[in-house]
């Protein structure tokens, strides 16, 4: 397989992982925040975002540089970390292994700082690197501005996130990226 095919393959798990994550938001609305098949959802989206997330960033690597893989890398173990959450959710008898202890909030933190912090930078780049169309950035913002909805147990945000990933991965599969290498090369054949 070429490199090329990789990260085609990879944007297509990008688009799985995404649609995953959007089936929390109908999980969650049937059954309850917390239900079994909203935690799985989440778990599986996490799982699968935790590395679809760097072939977002690797599309586009040299217009974002080393500022663009440290926030992949941010991203990425904030997914890790939720991973972990869901999977102790899973693993214990009790919804949830005590949400007060110092563990659980310093994970939650952590979690938090690295996917929003990392998502904000991210948007900025991407919209600054022009590699998607400008939608996927548009995605990206409403992705954020979903997560303070007025919604009890912001059931929603999931759905967003989760639509931001398809976007992001059918420009990958569908190779529908501006690549600044060729448009400069189409310039310079110009001249």
């Amino acid at each position: 397989m070429t490199e090329k095919q990789v990260t085609k393959w990879l944007g297509m798990l990008c688009i799985i992982a995404g649609v995953t994550r959007i089936g929390m938001t109908p999980s969650s609305i049937l059954w309850g925040s917390d239900s079994t098949p909203e935690l799985l959802c989440g778990l599986i989206a996490c799982i699968l975002m935790s590395f679809t997330t760097l072939v977002t960033f690797t599309v586009q690597a040299k217009e974002t540089g080393v500022t663009g893989f440290i926030t992949a890398i941010a991203i990425t173990i904030g997914n890790i970390i939720t991973t972990a959450m869901l999977w102790s959710s899973f693993a214990s008898v009790q919804p949830l292994i005590n949400p007060d202890s110092l563990l659980f909030t310093v994970s939650r933190f952590v979690s938090l700082i690295g996917m929003t912090g990392g998502t904000l930078v991210f948007t900025f780049l991407t919209f600054r690197a022009r590699v998607y169309p400008r939608w996927v950035p548009g995605l990206l913002v409403l992705m954020l501005i979903s997560m303070i909805l007025p919604v009890e147990d912001n059931k929603y945000f999931a759905f967003f996130w989760g639509l931001t990933y398809v976007g992001m991965g059918y420009c990958i599969w569908a190779d529908k990226l501006n690549r600044r290498s060729a448009i400069e090369e189409t310039k310079s054949q110009a001249m």
